[in-house]
């Protein structure tokens, strides 16, 4: 048996091992305002808890998405704009499923900025 690639972590502290496409969308479609975020880890690094996306429902229900690639200076976030109903699901799930496979072009669908802890509000995710 192969070891996961992938720990997705969702509101309620439900861990999916290696999720799918779908279940990436699906874990993503099932956020509200009460439950408003999803991690996915990427394992197999040094520190898994350095290696993440992560997608935060906001309270007009658009989005951020951050992702870190191991050290503070690679932690980046982005704004997906259109409502969760009305396509940024759809636009995150993307996003998130192209970092998730490794698929070329993930990094171009969005403006990504760098993560800065001082500007950014606490979040129940990580941050």
């Amino acid at each position: 048996m192969t070891k996961p690639r992938l720990r997705a972590r969702e509101w309620s502290g439900t861990v999916w091992e290696d999720p799918s496409e779908v279940q990436l969308h699906d874990l993503l479609a099932d956020m509200n305002l009460l439950h408003r975020f999803v991690i996915v880890e990427r394992l197999g690094v040094p520190d898994p808890s350095q290696h993440y996306m992560q997608v935060y429902l906001n309270d007009d229900k658009t989005s951020v998405i951050e992702y870190r690639e191991g050290s503070a200076d690679l932690h980046y976030r982005a704004v997906v704009s259109e409502p969760f109903a009305m396509g940024g699901c759809d636009i995150a799930a993307s996003v998130l499923q192209g970092w998730a496979y490794e698929r070329e072009g993930w990094r171009g669908a969005l403006g990504w900025v760098p993560w800065d802890a001082e500007a950014e509000r606490p979040r129940e995710g990580r941050g």
